[in-house]
């Protein structure tokens, strides 16, 4: 081989490798421009913004009370006076007793009469309110129609009835403003007269209470199966063996629950009874068979046995309604801790360094640099890093103290209200341009 061709063979390799160099700083170029400032469009976000979170117990419960039967001790036909999960006196009057259902039905038709005499005669005082216009009465017209479509637009059925007849009272005051309506006068005393011409009979007799407490008409047979002064002792197998007892419904009116305090007998896990071993005494709890919201509960007890038992938390409440006075095997949610804070979802944490100033006695500054949890926010062109304190954490989302206590953010910067921060993207970094 000749010394030219060996020259143009070198200058070829020359050539080729010079070529795959700048193919590669090309490649190198287009990747920091797409990374630094061609990247939002891969990047998603949501807004920071206030949320709740409630740490829950969930459990199987029994509910136990201290209850007493209530001997039918009259004959005839019985008007209770008490609703069921209504508060009863010692000596109190729980019904009335009549001859026959004649004698029920005219004393109900006299209610109901004198009901409708008591509606009559509040509309009949919208005359002498002299300060009562006609915009104003159109205003609340407006305002109950609203609130009758709500509760049907919701399904809030137990407050339909209510808010239809706050509606027909409004309109009925103003056809009275306006002359439409009648003579109410001539209409009440109507009423009265017809009231006066029924012959009721006269009671026989009543039922009264013993002891005080609230009455409740519906005999389960749990009544006694659970002794509630020895509460500091039940064991998760005497709850799952609890069971009714054959009891005659036909010999009680009723049953009377002595006191006001109930309680909840909760097993639970090894693990949540320490949870709620080193919780405050007040708590809430949620029945959902029974109630919306929240009621107010106290621990009293958490029974810890190892021999094979199962932990039981045993909490007292106070609260009662008639939904309530009929539960006995419910679920419960028992709420430890409730958070409140900034709402982020899980995917946006990750872990980036920080540089803060460590300031000595002698008021030298010292930079550092450490590791920690935090997001990535949109900070106008650019992506900026925020250190976050975790106050709650689900499945999916985290709750952040928006003033987390001093000290606890190395650079005093963490995650605010309505921050757009990155749920999604790749190549994530402190000051990354996303144009």
């Amino acid at each position: 081989m000749s010394k030219s061709s060996s020259k143009r063979s070198q200058l070829t390799k020359r050539i080729l490798a010079g070529v795959v160099i700048a193919l590669v700083l090309i490649y190198i170029v287009f990747l920091f421009i797409t990374t630094n400032f061609l990247g939002s469009n891969n990047i998603v976000t949501e807004t920071a913004l206030h949320a709740k979170a409630d740490e829950i117990i969930e459990s199987r419960c029994l509910i136990a009370r201290d209850e007493v039967y209530l001997d039918a001790k009259s004959d005839g036909v019985l008007v209770f006076d008490v609703d069921d999960g209504g508060k009863v006196t010692a000596d109190g009057v729980i019904a009335t007793a009549y001859a026959s259902q004649d004698d029920v039905a005219a004393i109900q038709q006299k209610e109901d009469l004198n009901t409708q005499i008591a509606y009559l005669e509040s509309l009949s005082q919208v005359n002498s309110a002299a300060n009562l216009g006609i915009d104003t009465i159109n205003g609340q017209i407006n305002d109950r129609l609203e609130s009758v479509l709500r509760s049907v637009n919701h399904h809030d059925f137990d407050n339909i009835s209510v808010a239809e007849e706050n509606l027909l009272t409004a309109i009925l005051r103003k056809q009275i403003l306006t002359g439409e309506q009648g003579n109410l006068e001539q209409k009440i005393n109507d009423l009265k007269a017809r009231r006066d011409a029924i012959s009721a009979g006269t009671p026989i007799g009543t039922v009264k209470s013993d002891s005080a407490g609230y009455f409740v008409s519906k005999i389960d047979g749990y009544e006694n199966a659970v002794d509630v002064t020895k509460l500091d002792e039940i064991t998760a197998s005497q709850i799952e063996n609890a069971a009714p007892a054959q009891v005659d419904p036909a010999a009680y009116t009723g049953k009377i629950i002595r006191g006001v305090n109930w309680y909840l007998l909760c097993p639970v896990t090894a693990d949540e009874a320490t949870r709620l071993s080193h919780t405050d005494a007040d708590v809430k709890i949620r029945l959902p068979s029974a109630i919306d919201g929240d009621i107010p509960a106290k621990i009293l007890f958490v029974n810890n046995y190892t021999e094979g038992e199962q932990p039981v938390a045993v909490l007292q409440c106070n609260f009662m309604n008639d939904a309530i006075s009929k539960l006995r095997r419910e679920n419960v949610e028992i709420i430890v801790n409730e958070y409140e804070g900034l709402k982020v979802s899980k995917s946006a944490l990750h872990d980036d360094d920080i540089t803060y100033t460590v300031t000595d006695d002698n008021d030298n500054e010292t930079q550092k640099t450490a590791r920690v949890q935090g997001v990535y926010v949109e900070y106008g062109a650019e992506l900026v890093f925020k250190q976050v304190a975790i106050v709650y954490a689900a499945e999916d989302y985290i709750i952040c103290n928006e003033e987390p206590d001093p000290g606890t953010l190395l650079n005093g910067t963490t995650v605010s209200l309505y921050d757009k921060v990155v749920i999604e993207g790749g190549d994530l970094f402190n000051g990354k341009i996303i144009g």
